[in-house]
């Protein structure tokens, strides 16, 4: 199977987003995967290096909407489905604290280290 094709995008496609300043990033395997299950995250604590990717994994029979406001390592996956994983790339160094929408008790420590 063709890179194109198992990312779902053409190359024409990769240069247009190129040219609009926007980064693909694709890595094979995450640095660090959480599941969300109960209504928490597992690990709650991790530590990944800068420029690393977090995988998100919904184990649950609901949906979670994982985001973080801490500045430098914002983001909102959005609304995410039960068995869907969204994935993250973290390029700030520090602690991010990380929280779902829907569930405000869950919570998640991420360290970005050098």
């Amino acid at each position: 199977m063709s890179v194109s094709k198992l990312l779902g995008v053409t190359l024409s496609g990769v240069a247009l987003l190129a040219g609009l300043g926007i980064t693909l990033a694709i890595a094979a395997d995450p640095a660090a995967i959480v599941s969300q299950e109960g209504r928490k995250f597992t690990p709650g604590d991790i530590t990944v290096k800068k420029g690393d990717m977090v995988r998100f994994v919904n184990d649950d029979f609901y949906g979670h909407n994982v985001y973080s406001e801490t500045e430098g390592n914002g983001f909102d996956i959005g609304l995410q489905a039960p068995g869907e994983t969204r994935d993250v790339v973290l390029e700030k160094l520090g602690i991010v604290d990380v929280h779902c929408r829907i569930h405000p008790r869950m919570r998640l420590k991420i360290t970005v280290t050098e």
